[in-house]
């Protein structure tokens, strides 16, 4: 019973580590994605022109601000995780070297 335990836990903590690769390579491709669209925009007059149009003062977004933006986030996100990891490691450590002697 304690082997099966330890087996879906493992294969919980595998599906957990998949699905947080392809989130961030997801994340990754849409980043791409806002980098491309804003370079399109910024070189495109006729795309220029229709965001103006149809999307009206929010089209300043597709000149690179919304790419920053998402990158920015991205970025504190994973600068956040780290951070939660590496304190998590300490404090196991700090558990560690509490409860032995010496």
């Amino acid at each position: 019973m304690g082997d099966q335990v330890g087996l879906d836990q493992l294969r919980q903590e595998r599906l957990v580590r998949r699905t947080r690769w392809l989130v961030l390579v997801e994340s990754l491709v849409i980043l791409a994605l806002l980098v491309w669209v804003s370079l399109e925009y910024e070189n495109n007059l006729f795309l220029q022109s229709w965001a103006k149009t149809n999307i009206g003062p929010v089209s300043f977004l597709l000149n690179g601000t919304l790419a920053g933006l998402y990158a920015g986030a991205l970025l504190g996100y994973t600068i956040a995780k780290y951070a939660e990891k590496k304190t998590e490691d300490e404090k196991i450590l700090e558990s560690l070297r509490i409860k032995s002697p010496g």
